[in-house]
This record gives C-alpha cells, sequence and structure tokens, in this order.
C-alpha cells in the first residue's frame, strides 16, 4: 500500500505571506538529523547550554530558567502567567 502513492515533492515557492514562511537549507539539513531522546546525555548536555544561553539572554540567575517548547501563543500564556498575579484583571 505504500508505494500506490507518490512521493511528496512541491516545488519551490516565495512565500510572501504571513506564514508559513521559507526555511533555510541549513535549518532544513537540521531537521532531518536523527532526534535526540530527552535521557540521552547529548540531549541534556544541550538544555544544560540553552539554560545558560537564556540566563545570559535575559539577565538573570535563576536556577529554574528553563525552555519550554510550543507555539507562539504557549509562548505568550507562559508570559503572562509569570507577570499577572491572582486577581489582576488583563484585557
Amino acid at each position: 500500500m505504500a508505494g500506490a502513492f507518490a512521493q511528496l515533492n512541491p516545488s519551490p515557492r516565495l512565500l510572501l505571506g504571513p506564514g508559513p514562511s521559507q526555511i533555510s537549507p541549513r535549518v532544513l539539513r537540521a531537521g532531518a538529523t536523527p532526534l535526540l531522546g530527552y535521557l540521552d546525555p547529548e540531549y541534556l548536555r544541550m538544555m544544560d547550554e540553552t539554560q545558560v544561553l537564556l540566563r545570559r539572554m535575559f539577565g538573570t540567575e535563576n536556577e529554574w530558567t528553563m525552555c519550554v517548547p510550543g507555539t507562539g501563543m504557549a509562548g505568550m500564556e507562559a508570559a503572562l502567567i509569570n507577570v499577572l498575579e491572582p486577581g489582576d484583571e488583563a484585557v
């Protein structure tokens, strides 16, 4: 059954809208590399390095600085939950 369909290979396009956007060949190559499991020592090393860079970027020494995967909306919700306090009103 797998051979019944042609391989999906769309022709290159120039995307000028708000999204999806063009992806550079470097990013496409990175996306094609094998995934690391969340307990892989290399993954843990990369996450430690990412935490250091995030702390530097945000000017904090907070040990709980974390990289959380998610959509843009998830990022906005995370930002709001860190700014708003119980009883605050937001529009």
